[in-house]
Protein backbone atom coordinates (compact mmCIF):
# COMPACT_ATOMS: atom_id res chain seq x y z
CA UNK A 1 0.00 0.00 0.00
CA UNK A 2 1.12 3.54 -0.53
CA UNK A 3 0.11 6.85 0.86
CA UNK A 4 0.21 10.40 -0.50
CA UNK A 5 1.15 13.41 1.62
CA UNK A 6 0.81 16.98 0.64
CA UNK A 7 2.59 19.53 2.72
CA UNK A 8 3.82 23.07 2.70
CA UNK A 9 7.61 23.38 2.53
CA UNK A 10 9.19 26.81 3.11
CA UNK A 11 11.91 27.46 0.59
CA UNK A 12 15.23 29.28 0.80
CA UNK A 13 17.13 30.60 3.77
CA UNK A 14 15.61 33.26 6.01
CA UNK A 15 17.59 35.97 4.25
CA UNK A 16 16.00 35.03 0.94
CA UNK A 17 12.52 35.13 2.42
CA UNK A 18 13.18 38.48 4.06
CA UNK A 19 14.18 40.14 0.78
CA UNK A 20 11.43 38.48 -1.22
CA UNK A 21 13.86 36.52 -3.41
CA UNK A 22 13.92 32.81 -4.09
CA UNK A 23 16.91 30.50 -4.25
CA UNK A 24 14.84 27.91 -6.09
CA UNK A 25 15.16 27.99 -9.83
CA UNK A 26 11.88 28.64 -11.54
CA UNK A 27 9.94 29.87 -8.47
CA UNK A 28 9.88 33.65 -8.19
CA UNK A 29 8.62 34.79 -4.80
CA UNK A 30 6.82 37.86 -3.64
CA UNK A 31 8.20 40.00 -0.86
CA UNK A 32 7.75 38.39 2.51
CA UNK A 33 7.19 34.71 3.28
CA UNK A 34 6.84 32.34 0.32
CA UNK A 35 6.21 28.62 0.00
CA UNK A 36 5.53 25.96 -2.60
CA UNK A 37 3.41 22.81 -2.53
CA UNK A 38 5.55 19.68 -2.83
CA UNK A 39 4.06 16.20 -3.17
CA UNK A 40 5.83 13.14 -1.70
CA UNK A 41 4.91 9.59 -2.65
CA UNK A 42 6.26 6.61 -0.74
CA UNK A 43 5.46 2.91 -0.72
CA UNK A 44 4.25 1.36 2.51
CA UNK A 45 7.52 -0.53 2.82
CA UNK A 46 9.57 2.59 2.53
CA UNK A 47 7.39 4.89 4.65
CA UNK A 48 8.79 3.86 8.00
CA UNK A 49 12.34 3.94 6.68
CA UNK A 50 11.78 7.37 5.17
CA UNK A 51 10.47 8.94 8.34
CA UNK A 52 13.09 7.18 10.46
CA UNK A 53 15.83 8.67 8.28
CA UNK A 54 17.14 5.33 6.94
CA UNK A 55 15.32 5.29 3.62
CA UNK A 56 15.83 7.40 0.49
CA UNK A 57 13.15 9.60 -1.02
CA UNK A 58 11.68 8.54 -4.31
CA UNK A 59 13.73 10.67 -6.76
CA UNK A 60 11.31 10.01 -9.60
CA UNK A 61 8.40 11.54 -7.74
CA UNK A 62 10.20 14.48 -6.15
CA UNK A 63 11.20 17.39 -8.32
CA UNK A 64 14.88 18.19 -7.85
CA UNK A 65 15.31 21.53 -6.15
CA UNK A 66 18.39 23.39 -7.32
CA UNK A 67 19.66 26.32 -5.32
CA UNK A 68 21.80 28.86 -6.98
CA UNK A 69 22.96 32.35 -6.13
CA UNK A 70 21.11 34.88 -8.24
CA UNK A 71 22.89 37.89 -6.58
CA UNK A 72 26.39 38.09 -8.15
CA UNK A 73 28.17 41.13 -6.73
CA UNK A 74 30.37 42.64 -9.47
CA UNK A 75 30.44 46.05 -7.86
CA UNK A 76 33.65 45.44 -5.89
CA UNK A 77 35.40 44.04 -8.94
CA UNK A 78 34.32 47.03 -11.01
CA UNK A 79 35.51 49.46 -8.34
CA UNK A 80 38.88 47.73 -8.18
CA UNK A 81 39.22 47.96 -11.96
CA UNK A 82 38.34 51.67 -11.93
CA UNK A 83 40.87 52.27 -9.14
CA UNK A 84 43.61 50.57 -11.17
CA UNK A 85 42.77 52.67 -14.23
CA UNK A 86 42.76 55.84 -12.10
CA UNK A 87 46.18 55.01 -10.66
CA UNK A 88 47.55 54.44 -14.16
CA UNK A 89 46.20 57.79 -15.39
CA UNK A 90 47.59 59.54 -12.32
CA UNK A 91 51.00 57.96 -12.86
CA UNK A 92 51.09 59.07 -16.50
CA UNK A 93 49.95 62.58 -15.52
CA UNK A 94 52.66 62.90 -12.86
CA UNK A 95 55.31 61.65 -15.28
CA UNK A 96 54.24 64.27 -17.84
CA UNK A 97 54.42 67.01 -15.20
CA UNK A 98 57.88 65.87 -14.14
CA UNK A 99 59.09 65.93 -17.75
CA UNK A 100 57.67 69.44 -18.23
CA UNK A 101 59.33 70.59 -15.01
CA UNK A 102 62.68 69.26 -16.24
CA UNK A 103 62.30 71.06 -19.57
CA UNK A 104 61.33 74.33 -17.87
CA UNK A 105 64.22 74.01 -15.41
CA UNK A 106 66.64 73.48 -18.29
CA UNK A 107 65.17 76.53 -20.04
CA UNK A 108 65.56 78.65 -16.90
CA UNK A 109 69.18 77.57 -16.50
CA UNK A 110 69.83 78.40 -20.14
CA UNK A 111 68.32 81.87 -19.76
CA UNK A 112 70.28 82.48 -16.56
CA UNK A 113 73.51 81.60 -18.38
CA UNK A 114 72.62 83.96 -21.22
CA UNK A 115 71.85 86.71 -18.73
CA UNK A 116 75.16 86.12 -16.96
CA UNK A 117 77.04 86.34 -20.26
CA UNK A 118 75.20 89.52 -21.18
CA UNK A 119 75.91 91.14 -17.83
CA UNK A 120 79.51 90.02 -18.12
CA UNK A 121 79.85 91.89 -21.41
CA UNK A 122 78.45 95.00 -19.73
CA UNK A 123 80.61 94.56 -16.67
CA UNK A 124 77.53 94.51 -14.41
CA UNK A 125 78.02 91.19 -12.63
CA UNK A 126 79.59 92.91 -9.66
CA UNK A 127 76.85 95.52 -9.79
CA UNK A 128 74.25 92.77 -9.47
CA UNK A 129 75.89 91.50 -6.30
CA UNK A 130 76.16 95.06 -4.99
CA UNK A 131 72.43 95.53 -5.55
CA UNK A 132 71.65 92.36 -3.60
CA UNK A 133 73.82 93.53 -0.73
CA UNK A 134 72.16 96.94 -0.82
CA UNK A 135 68.69 95.41 -0.57
CA UNK A 136 69.82 93.19 2.29
CA UNK A 137 71.11 96.23 4.15
CA UNK A 138 67.80 98.01 3.55
CA UNK A 139 65.86 95.10 5.04
CA UNK A 140 68.12 95.05 8.08
CA UNK A 141 67.64 98.79 8.59
CA UNK A 142 63.86 98.36 8.36
CA UNK A 143 63.95 95.58 10.97
CA UNK A 144 65.95 97.77 13.31
CA UNK A 145 63.47 100.61 12.81
CA UNK A 146 60.57 98.28 13.61
CA UNK A 147 62.35 97.13 16.77
CA UNK A 148 62.94 100.72 17.87
CA UNK A 149 59.31 101.61 17.27
CA UNK A 150 58.13 98.70 19.43
CA UNK A 151 60.56 99.49 22.26
CA UNK A 152 58.56 101.16 25.05
CA UNK A 153 61.30 101.14 27.70
CA UNK A 154 63.85 103.36 25.94
CA UNK A 155 63.62 107.11 26.68
CA UNK A 156 61.75 109.03 24.01
CA UNK A 157 64.63 111.37 23.14
CA UNK A 158 67.15 108.55 22.76
CA UNK A 159 64.65 106.52 20.77
CA UNK A 160 63.99 109.40 18.36
CA UNK A 161 67.71 109.98 17.77
CA UNK A 162 68.28 106.31 16.99
CA UNK A 163 65.36 106.25 14.54
CA UNK A 164 66.69 109.41 12.90
CA UNK A 165 70.09 107.79 12.31
CA UNK A 166 68.46 104.70 10.84
CA UNK A 167 66.36 106.85 8.50
CA UNK A 168 69.42 108.73 7.27
CA UNK A 169 71.23 105.46 6.54
CA UNK A 170 68.14 104.06 4.81
CA UNK A 171 67.73 107.16 2.59
CA UNK A 172 71.43 107.33 1.74
CA UNK A 173 71.52 103.65 0.83
CA UNK A 174 68.48 104.07 -1.40
CA UNK A 175 69.92 107.07 -3.24
CA UNK A 176 73.28 105.42 -3.85
CA UNK A 177 71.62 103.32 -6.53
CA UNK A 178 70.39 106.44 -8.31
CA UNK A 179 73.90 107.85 -8.48
CA UNK A 180 74.94 104.87 -10.63
CA UNK A 181 72.96 106.22 -13.60
CA UNK A 182 75.91 108.14 -15.02
CA UNK A 183 78.18 105.10 -14.83
CA UNK A 184 75.58 102.91 -16.52
CA UNK A 185 75.19 105.40 -19.36
CA UNK A 186 78.96 105.34 -19.86
CA UNK A 187 78.87 101.55 -20.11
CA UNK A 188 76.08 101.68 -22.70
CA UNK A 189 78.01 104.23 -24.75
CA UNK A 190 81.07 102.03 -24.58
CA UNK A 191 79.03 99.09 -25.89
CA UNK A 192 77.65 101.15 -28.79
CA UNK A 193 80.97 102.64 -29.80
CA UNK A 194 82.57 100.52 -32.56
CA UNK A 195 86.05 99.13 -32.25
CA UNK A 196 89.15 100.86 -33.52
CA UNK A 197 89.12 99.03 -36.86
CA UNK A 198 85.46 99.88 -37.46
CA UNK A 199 86.13 103.51 -36.56
CA UNK A 200 88.89 103.76 -39.17
CA UNK A 201 86.67 102.05 -41.76
CA UNK A 202 83.88 104.54 -41.10
CA UNK A 203 86.31 107.42 -41.35
CA UNK A 204 87.93 106.18 -44.57
CA UNK A 205 84.65 105.54 -46.35
CA UNK A 206 82.97 108.81 -45.38
CA UNK A 207 85.48 111.22 -46.93
CA UNK A 208 84.82 113.45 -49.93
CA UNK A 209 86.11 112.64 -53.43
CA UNK A 210 89.24 114.79 -53.13
CA UNK A 211 90.49 112.49 -50.38
CA UNK A 212 90.55 109.53 -52.77
CA UNK A 213 91.83 111.48 -55.80
CA UNK A 214 94.34 113.96 -54.38
CA UNK A 215 95.41 112.56 -51.02
CA UNK A 216 98.50 110.39 -50.88
CA UNK A 217 97.22 108.58 -47.79
CA UNK A 218 94.50 106.59 -49.59
CA UNK A 219 96.71 105.16 -52.38
CA UNK A 220 99.43 104.34 -49.89
CA UNK A 221 97.04 102.49 -47.57
CA UNK A 222 94.72 100.90 -50.11
CA UNK A 223 97.08 99.89 -52.90
CA UNK A 224 100.44 99.52 -51.21
CA UNK A 225 99.69 98.50 -47.59
CA UNK A 226 96.54 96.41 -48.08
CA UNK A 227 97.03 95.52 -51.73
CA UNK A 228 93.50 96.02 -53.04
CA UNK A 229 92.79 96.44 -56.72
CA UNK A 230 91.21 99.43 -58.43
CA UNK A 231 87.99 97.42 -58.91
CA UNK A 232 87.86 96.62 -55.19
CA UNK A 233 88.47 100.27 -54.33
CA UNK A 234 85.50 101.32 -56.46
CA UNK A 235 83.25 98.74 -54.79
CA UNK A 236 84.32 99.98 -51.36
CA UNK A 237 83.61 103.59 -52.29
CA UNK A 238 80.16 102.52 -53.54
CA UNK A 239 79.24 101.94 -49.87
CA UNK A 240 80.10 105.52 -48.98
CA UNK A 241 76.48 106.66 -48.68
CA UNK A 242 75.50 103.73 -46.47
CA UNK A 243 78.51 104.15 -44.19
CA UNK A 244 77.82 107.88 -43.90
CA UNK A 245 74.26 107.18 -42.78
CA UNK A 246 75.45 104.64 -40.18
CA UNK A 247 78.05 107.05 -38.83
CA UNK A 248 75.50 109.85 -38.49
CA UNK A 249 73.05 107.48 -36.79
CA UNK A 250 75.72 106.42 -34.29
CA UNK A 251 76.52 110.04 -33.49
CA UNK A 252 72.83 110.80 -32.93
CA UNK A 253 72.50 107.78 -30.63
CA UNK A 254 75.50 108.82 -28.55
CA UNK A 255 74.11 112.34 -28.30
CA UNK A 256 70.75 110.94 -27.20
CA UNK A 257 72.49 109.00 -24.44
CA UNK A 258 74.13 112.18 -23.20
CA UNK A 259 70.75 113.89 -23.17
CA UNK A 260 69.31 110.90 -21.32
CA UNK A 261 72.06 111.16 -18.73
CA UNK A 262 71.32 114.83 -18.13
CA UNK A 263 67.57 114.27 -17.92
CA UNK A 264 67.97 111.30 -15.57
CA UNK A 265 70.26 113.22 -13.22
CA UNK A 266 67.91 116.21 -13.16
CA UNK A 267 64.94 113.94 -12.52
CA UNK A 268 66.66 112.16 -9.62
CA UNK A 269 67.69 115.42 -8.01
CA UNK A 270 64.23 116.98 -8.33
CA UNK A 271 62.58 113.80 -7.05
CA UNK A 272 64.83 113.68 -4.01
CA UNK A 273 64.07 117.33 -3.27
CA UNK A 274 60.33 116.63 -3.43
CA UNK A 275 60.68 113.63 -1.10
CA UNK A 276 62.74 115.66 1.36
CA UNK A 277 60.08 118.37 1.34
CA UNK A 278 57.35 115.82 2.02
CA UNK A 279 59.30 114.16 4.83
CA UNK A 280 59.91 117.51 6.49
CA UNK A 281 56.23 117.53 7.51
CA UNK A 282 56.65 114.25 9.43
CA UNK A 283 58.66 113.49 12.54
CA UNK A 284 61.23 110.65 12.49
CA UNK A 285 58.87 108.15 14.12
CA UNK A 286 56.17 108.80 11.53
CA UNK A 287 58.67 108.45 8.70
CA UNK A 288 59.91 105.16 10.16
CA UNK A 289 56.36 103.85 10.56
CA UNK A 290 55.62 104.66 6.92
CA UNK A 291 58.81 102.93 5.70
CA UNK A 292 58.08 99.81 7.77
CA UNK A 293 54.46 99.73 6.60
CA UNK A 294 55.51 99.88 2.93
CA UNK A 295 57.98 97.02 3.47
CA UNK A 296 55.19 94.83 4.85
Amino acid sequence: ASFRMEGTQPLGPPASRAYGKSNIKGFPLEKGFASVQVKFEHSSDQASDHWSGTGAANQDSVEALQFEDLRPDNRMARKAELARESRKRKKVYIQNLQEKAKRYQAKVEQLEKRQARFLSTLGLNGGGRDEQNRRLEQMQLLKRMATELEDTKKPQGEKREEIKKLLEAFTSNSRNRQHKISGLVDKVKDCLTPGLQAKYALWLLTQDERFYDESKFWPSLAYQEIGITADQAEKLKANKKLMTERREELNRTLNDLEMLRDRAVRHVNSLNEAIDRMQSHLNPEQQAKFAVWVAK
